[in-house]
């Protein structure tokens, strides 16, 4: 009977994390980050630093299709929908890249990216652990907007939301770049990404471990305390029977 509480307690334990797993707390999806600043940055494309001219970073409207003027998401009932509108065309070139990274928790130690690469949209982290998924049928592109809608279900449990952007275009001398983000008219700047070092787990993982393994030992101390007490109950059981044995045997 003690058995079976004790496994009723451990069931009841691993469906309380169950239903907590990839459940979104009150945070709020709505972004809107709009940089109109004409800040394209030149960089040499054998090392990616700035190319700079007479001390000041290189930088110009073009190519407008790497030029970002606007970053949003917005709230998209299982999913959540993300913006990212430039300039000019949105490029379907293997050498022009979209990426935007999404930030599920306040210390941002782990974060999510969707890059869109010609046509092709992946969603990864750099928590180790998580597998990249390709959402490309989630991504459209109309002219210089692209929007790509990312399933709540993928990024676990989320606690905060922020967002930021690169577009980066590779050339053989020279590439360019700009991003957006929450600091607008920065003309030549670029997010750095916040936190402390990527988790080892994914976001939902971590909060898989910690529940399971505090209903385990619950139910391990449980049993050990009722086994205790079942023995100190043989042993007292026993010491009451021996006299009797004995007084039974007397001439």
């Amino acid at each position: 009977m003690v058995k079976a509480r004790l496994a009723g307690l451990l069931l009841v334990c691993l469906v309380a994390f169950g239903t907590c797993v990839g459940v979104v707390s009150a945070v709020s999806f709505d972004r809107n980050y709009t940089d109109p600043a004409s800040d394209v940055v030149q960089l040499w494309a054998s090392n990616m630093t700035p190319v700079m001219t007479n001390g000041n970073l290189t930088m110009s409207p073009f190519p407008d299709s790497v030029n970002v003027l606007r970053l949003a998401s917005a709230d998209a009932g299982a999913g959540i929908t993300l913006t990212i509108q430039v300039k000019g065309v949105i490029a379907n070139l293997d050498n022009t890249s979209y990426q935007i990274r999404i930030y599920t928790r306040q210390d941002n130690s782990s974060h999510f990216q969707a890059s869109y690469v010609n046509g092709k949209t992946m969603l990864t982290s750099n928590a180790t652990g998580f597998v990249p998924v390709d959402i490309s049928t989630s991504a459209t592109v109309t002219q210089g907007t692209l929007l790509v809608n990312v399933a709540k279900s993928w990024l676990g449990t989320i606690t905060a939301w922020d967002l930021d952007a690169t577009a980066t275009q590779t050339g053989t001398i020279y590439s360019y770049r700009d991003s957006g983000w929450q600091i607008p008219g920065s003309p030549g700047s670029e997010p750095t990404l916040p936190g402390a070092p990527p988790s080892v787990l994914a976001n939902w993982a971590w909060v898989a471990v910690v529940p399971v393994a505090v209903a385990i030992a619950t139910v391990v101390v449980m049993i050990l305390r009722e086994r205790k007490r079942e023995s100190s109950k043989r042993v007292r059981t026993e010491d009451d029977e021996l006299p009797s044995f004995d007084r039974r045997r007397k001439p």
